[in-house]
């Protein structure tokens, strides 16, 4: 052809890796396995599933950073909840984050995948070039996970998986509770008469004996004096066992701590459990 017009050649854009999963094998990416996700068969015995964070990357856009964890046949253990998967942040993941997995048949699984918020602060997985490249080293599995955003890159995410049986609880003293109740209304005597570390000592024991209640007040001390290790242990100790109140106080405390995703999980969970309870009232009102 001839003149100032040339035939232009359109090239088709090469697809993304999501484009290209058509079920849980990988498919090949420069010469490597990359995989859309990540599983784990558990069996029939309670298992702590380990996740520490190795290195974090985000992308311009992107606002956070996780790994998101389903079970099959079982459920995560949180806040006093059971759940069928949750959500791990990268700074939930800094310090190392352990969950308890609870199967309900033989053939519970746990499977991993990358998630991040992107800039209109939605949870995304399962788009664009996401994916993992999976190592195995002496005592972890390591997932180099690349979210969705951009052309890959499997150091935007770097996690340490491990599992191990999580231990049997003793069974509890059956005089635990007389000992632990005394104990907290000891101190609350004592805290009323502003003896605050005498309180704290007494709700400490009561605390050691399973009183949810010795456990949330020896926090809301701590956090008013400044003390938010102490404050977060305590929270997290009661909530860990459904305590609304301690929820939203973890919630709190973290949040001041620079941990604001875990934040956001308790914070949801203490509202989820408050609904819950709503509407449990909700009913058993109707029913008179």
């Amino acid at each position: 052809m001839t003149g100032r017009y040339q035939y232009v050649e359109w090239l088709e854009p090469e697809p993304t890796l999501a484009d290209r999963y058509d079920s849980a094998e990988p498919v090949t990416w420069n010469g490597a396995k990359v995989y859309p996700m990540h599983s784990v068969r558990i069996g029939i015995s309670p298992t702590t599933v380990m996740l520490r964070l190795r290195a974090a990357a985000p992308r311009h856009g992107v606002h956070g950073l996780g790994m998101g964890l389903a079970v099959d046949d079982g459920h995560v253990s949180f806040g006093g909840r059971q759940m069928r998967g949750v959500d791990a942040w990268s700074d939930a993941m800094s310090s190392g984050l352990e969950l308890r997995v609870c199967p309900t048949g033989p053939e519970a699984t746990i499977t991993l995948t990358p998630v991040w918020v992107d800039h209109t602060d939605a949870v995304v997985s399962w788009a664009g070039n996401y994916g993992m490249l999976i190592t195995r080293e002496r005592t972890c599995t390591v997932l180099h996970c690349s979210t969705g955003v951009g052309p890959a890159d499997f150091g935007e995410l770097v996690v340490e998986l491990s599992t191990e049986l999580t231990p049997v609880e003793p069974e509890p003293d059956p005089e635990a509770g007389q000992y632990r109740d005394a104990l907290y209304d000891l101190g609350v005597a004592m805290h009323n008469r502003g003896e605050l570390e005498q309180a704290c000592q007494l709700w400490s024991q009561a605390a050691g004996f399973g009183h949810l209640d010795a456990a949330y007040d020896l926090a809301v001390v701590r956090f008013r004096q400044g003390e938010l290790a102490a404050a977060e242990h305590w929270w997290r100790t009661a909530a860990d066992h459904g305590d609304v109140r301690a929820m939203a106080g973890l919630a709190a405390v973290l949040d001041q701590r620079g941990n604001s995703s875990e934040a956001r999980v308790w914070r949801a969970a203490s509202a989820a459990e408050s609904e819950a309870n709503a509407a449990l009232l909700g009913r058993a009102a109707h029913s008179v």
